[in-house]
C-alpha cells in the first residue's frame, strides 16, 4: 500500500511539474510575442491640431517617405482630405529597411509617349512632343533638389538657383472645375507645369528647389490629373489649413534657402497658378511682380515677351492678350529673391481648360518660361 501511495504521489508530482513547465513555456512564448509586437507596432492618439505629417515627424519619421504607408495602415480611420479623427488611435508604420546609400533618382528612366496636339493646342505648328508616360509606369519619387545628370542638354543656367512654387496644394486644391463629371483642381495642373519647368531648368544645368512637392506625383502625361492632398512644403512640412500661414511658410522656406545659398549671385522665385473666373472669360497667361522689385518686373516682362513672340510664331492669326501687372501678393512680397508670378489660364473656361488639359501645352508653358529664365540670367551676368 505504501509503495502504491508513493507511486501515486510521484505521478501526481510529475504531472504537476509538467503542467507548470508547459505554463512557464507558454508565458515565455507569450511574452516574446508581446515584446516582438511592441517592437514593431507603435500607436499614437490624434490630438487637437495633429495631421499625418505632424504625427510622423514627431515620432521620428521622414514624413514624405511614410505618408502613404500611414494612410494604408489606417485607411478606415482617415477622413476626407486625409484628415485625422480627434482622439482616435493610429498605428505608425514600420520603418523601411535601408538597402544602401541614398541615391539620386533620374526621372528619364520612365517610358516616353508621343502625343499629337489637338486643334486648340499652343503647339499646332510643332510636331508631336514626347513626354514621360507615368500612366503605364509609376513615376519614381523625385528628390526636392532634383539632379537630372543624364539629361543635361546645355549650360545656359549653370550657376543659377530657382525656387519654384506651385500654387495651393495639401488641404487646398485651389480653383476647381469639372471635366466629364470628374473634378479637376488648380494645384495638380500648376504642379505638373512646375515640375516640367524644373526639368527644363536642370537640363540647362540650373539648380532647382521645389518649395511645394508631392511624394508620389511626377510629370504626368494624362489629361485628367487625379486630385490628392499629400503635397508638402519644403523641407517636408505639412501644409497648413490656414491660408495666411501656408503662404508665410512658403516665403520663409525660400528665404532660409536664399541665406544658405547667399554666395550665389543669381537667385529667382517663380510661382505658378491657374486662374478662376467666369466660364465665359477666356484669358491668356499673364504675369505679376511685386511693387518696388525692379528685377522681378524685368523677369515678368521677359516671360510676357517670350509668350507674345511664341503666339505670334505658332498662332499668328490668334493674337495674344496676356499682361504684366504689379500686385501686392503675400509670397512674392515676402521672399527675398526677385519673383515672378504666372496665371496660366482660366480653369473654368472650356477653351482655356482644353489647352491646360493637353500635356503638350503644359510642356510648352514650361519651355517658354525656361526660355525667359535663360534670357533673364544672361542679362544679369
Amino acid at each position: 500500500m505504501s509503495r502504491l501511495f508513493v507511486g501515486v504521489r510521484l505521478s501526481v508530482f510529475l504531472h504537476s511539474m509538467k503542467m507548470r513547465l508547459i505554463f512557464l513555456l507558454s508565458c515565455i512564448c507569450f511574452a516574446s510575442l508581446v515584446s516582438a509586437q511592441s517592437d514593431t507596432v507603435r500607436t499614437v492618439v490624434a490630438k487637437q491640431g495633429d495631421g499625418i505629417y505632424k504625427i510622423l515627424r514627431e515620432n521620428g519619421y521622414e514624413a514624405k517617405d511614410y505618408y502613404h504607408d500611414f494612410l494604408e495602415i489606417n485607411k478606415d480611420k482617415i477622413q476626407q482630405e486625409d484628415q485625422l479623427i480627434l482622439g482616435e488611435t493610429y498605428i505608425l508604420p514600420r520603418k523601411h529597411e535601408i538597402a544602401g546609400p541614398e541615391h539620386v533618382v533620374v526621372i528619364d528612366t520612365v517610358p516616353q509617349v508621343c502625343v499629337k496636339p489637338d486643334s486648340d493646342s499652343l503647339l499646332d505648328s510643332i510636331p508631336p512632343v514626347c513626354i514621360l508616360d507615368t500612366t503605364s509606369s509609376p513615376m519614381p519619387q523625385v528628390k526636392m533638389e532634383l539632379r537630372i545628370a543624364d539629361t543635361i542638354k546645355g549650360t545656359a543656367l549653370k550657376g543659377a538657383i530657382f525656387y519654384l512654387i506651385a500654387g495651393h496644394g495639401g488641404p487646398d486644391p485651389g480653383a476647381t472645375s469639372y471635366v466629364d463629371g470628374v473634378m479637376i483642381s488648380e494645384d495638380e495642373y500648376a504642379y505638373d507645369i512646375t515640375l516640367r519647368l524644373a526639368r527644363c531648368i536642370e537640363e540647362q544645368s540650373g539648380k532647382v528647389y521645389m518649395i511645394i512637392d508631392d511624394p508620389d506625383d511626377g510629370i504626368r502625361s494624362g489629361k485628367i490629373l487625379k486630385i490628392d492632398y499629400d503635397e508638402y512644403c519644403y523641407p517636408g512640412v505639412e501644409i497648413s489649413r490656414d491660408h495666411t500661414t501656408r503662404l508665410v511658410e512658403r516665403a520663409e522656406a525660400v528665404n532660409k534657402l536664399y541665406y544658405a545659398n547667399k554666395t550665389t549671385k543669381y537667385q529667382r522665385v517663380v510661382e505658378i497658378h491657374i486662374d478662376s473666373r467666369n466660364s465665359a472669360t477666356r484669358v491668356d497667361a499673364f504675369f505679376y511682380y511685386c511693387h518696388g522689385s525692379t528685377k522681378g518686373k524685368a523677369l515678368a516682362e521677359r516671360m510676357y515677351n517670350v509668350f507674345r513672340q511664341k503666339y505670334a510664331k505658332f498662332q499668328p492669326n490668334r493674337g495674344y492678350f496676356g499682361s504684366v501687372e504689379e500686385r501686392n501678393l503675400l509670397v512674392i512680397r515676402k521672399v527675398i529673391p526677385p519673383a515672378a508670378f504666372m496665371e496660366a489660364g482660366n480653369i473654368n473656361n472650356e477653351r482655356d481648360r482644353k489647352r491646360l488639359l493637353d500635356p503638350n501645352n503644359r510642356q510648352a508653358l514650361a519651355n517658354w518660361l525656361c526660355e525667359a529664365l535663360k534670357q533673364d540670367y544672361k542679362a544679369n551676368q
